[in-house]
């Protein structure tokens, strides 16, 4: 059994604290709406001086507000103001025998999120934070438009008609985990454990 090595995408970003979730939420839907490869609603989102399209989809949204809760009680939690979250599409595979057949789903692709969290109490340096986000957001929406513009030839053939072909999930590591851990234990249950959009 061959084992494949999906293709990662590392995402680094300084956030102030007071724009946590949206800039969180900004990301995950960005990378979402260049990778859901099926009829999507799009709808405009702002954050900051920036207008991004993101689905318009409301399960894509619940799913979405549950990881940033969530990813919030991480970094509430560390000292460090650091929290890490993931997102990996899979391919559904089929392997036939003669009397039988058996799926799985085979990560293609990772997208590893680095958020590190500022807190500012001075006006004037929450004022520079936020301006160097909103730089930083520009310059990562583009290269995030750039990678899955550029780097296409690791996405599976789609084989469906049905609604979207490759399914994602949302992950954020537990204390224990690096991300190392995380996705090999992502890639070796092959989200059949886990929800799955």
């Amino acid at each position: 059994m061959t084992h494949y090595q999906p293709v990662m995408f590392p995402v680094e970003l300084t956030v102030e604290r007071s724009y946590l979730k949206d800039a969180l939420r900004a990301i995950l839907h960005t990378v979402l709406f260049h990778r859901v490869f099926a009829n999507i609603k799009p709808r405009d989102m702002d954050i900051l001086d920036l207008t991004i399209p993101i689905i318009d989809d409301p399960e894509v949204d619940k799913l979405v507000d549950e990881k940033i809760a969530a990813f919030v009680k991480v970094v509430d939690a560390n000292p460090q103001s650091k929290g890490q979250i993931g997102i990996m599409f899979y391919e559904k595979r089929t392997k036939r025998a003669w009397f039988s057949s058996t799926s799985s789903e085979v990560c293609w692709e990772q997208w590893a999120i680095t958020i590190n969290v500022v807190t500012n109490i001075n006006e004037k340096d929450k004022q520079r934070s936020i301006k160097n986000m909103e730089k930083a957001l520009s310059s990562l929406f583009l290269s995030i438009l750039r990678t899955v513009n550029e780097r296409k030839d690791h996405i599976p053939p789609i084989t469906t008609s049905d609604g979207n072909p490759f399914p994602y999930q949302i992950v954020i590591p537990t204390a224990s985990d690096t991300w190392g851990s995380m996705f090999k234990r992502m890639l070796d249950t092959s989200a059949s454990s886990s929800p799955i959009i």
